[in-house]
Parts: structure tokens; sequence; C-alpha cells
């Protein structure tokens, strides 16, 4: 699964891409995008049935997990004993917001490193609106500058000064003409298609979503 759909980005950007584009879509685009979310947010959204994760227990009051919202506590054992979940037992749960507490105001044990073991299933099962549109939004933008830049090309296959300095090479990448005393303006092929994925505005929406850890 994936953060957004080739039909996501379609809707967003209203055009219809051929399937050779459909395909670039699918296996680049999208993958590039979602791991920059996802490196953003400081997890991966998608829903996982089996997530362990080890913490030194730091005489700490919370351990926090990394992955939101969490949908269920298979396991959690401390040196070695499994502990038992409710507020009458070891600890307790908060799942949407994605920690456990020792009851009775104890800590977490701290003697060794590596401690802790939790397993858990976490992550949406259904990508939330936001996090979908922003996702097909990033990759309509990368896409489309790349195409405006693909459109100045000519239908043959690209050559550099470089590989034959005796002709010219037939890559353009121009930003602005004048048609009288020509006048002609090359912009960065890297500045606006290959910037940064996500923009302030995408960043704003998805600042809800991210993990933020205060040890």
């Amino acid at each position: 699964m994936a953060l957004c759909s080739v039909s996501d980005v379609e809707s967003v950007i209203q055009i219809d891409y051929s399937s050779t584009l459909e395909s670039d879509i699918t296996n680049v685009y999208i993958p590039y995008v979602d791991s920059a979310i996802k490196r953003f947010l400081g997890f991966d959204p998608e829903y996982n049935s089996s997530i362990t994760e080890n913490f030194d227990g730091k005489e700490r009051t919370h351990l926090f997990l990394k992955v939101v919202p969490v949908v269920s506590i298979t396991s959690v054992v401390e040196d070695g004993f499994t502990l038992a979940l409710g507020n009458d037992k070891d600890y307790v749960a908060y799942l949407e917001e994605g920690y456990l507490v020792k009851t009775s105001k104890s800590r977490w044990s701290d003697a060794r490193m590596q401690n802790v073991t939790v397993v858990y299933a976490g992550g949406f099962q259904t990508i939330p609106e936001v996090m979908r549109f922003t996702s097909a939004r990033c990759v309509a933008r990368l896409l489309n500058n790349n195409l405006m830049l693909s459109s100045l090309q000519k239908k043959t296959e690209i050559e550099s000064h470089k590989s034959d300095s005796g002709n010219d090479g037939n890559f353009y990448n121009v930003q602005s003409e004048s048609v009288g005393d020509l006048s002609l303006s090359y912009g960065d092929p890297l500045s606006t298609s290959l910037g940064p994925v996500l923009s302030a505005f995408d960043i704003t929406a998805l600042m809800p979503y991210k993990r933020i850890f205060f040890e």
C-alpha cells in the first residue's frame, strides 16, 4: 500500500496521464514522495499488524511507540517478564497517542539496555485524506515540472557537448526568449523539478501527524 494512488494524482491535477506515465508514477514518483513524507513524519503511517520495538527502560515513566495510532498491543516484555495490560495490572496503553505507562506510578526498569520489548499493531488502516492529498499533490508537482522540462527537448536521444565536442548538445531549458534582437534566458534544470519534495504548505498540512519525542 502507498500513501496515494495514480488516480489520486490525476484527480488532484485533473490530468489523464498516459499508461507509460502512470507506470512511472506508481514505480518512481509515489515511492520517492512517500519516503520523503515518512522521513518527515518520523514513522511509516501505513498499517502494520506486527511491529517490534526495543527500548532502554531508563527509569522513565512513559514509553513512546514509534507508529501511531496504536491499534492493539500484542505483548510487552520487561527484563524477560511478560507484563499484563490494565489499570489493576502492570501498565496502561494510550493507543491514539501511542505511549505506555506503568501503573502505580512505577518506572520502567533500567536493569540493562534494550530491556523492554513491545510488539504491537499500528498505523492507519485507511490513510487520512490530508496525508493522501499531500502525497498526490507532491507527486503531481514533481511530475509536471519534469514534463515541462521534457517538452522542450527534441524527440530523439539526448546527447551532450561532452560526448561530441564538435557539435552542440541537444538539451534545452529555455525559461524565456524574445524575438526582436534574439534574447534567451536558460534556467537551472535542477532548481524546480528536483527541488524540495515538500513545500511549506505540505509541511503545515502534515505537521499534526509528525512524531516528536522528548526523553
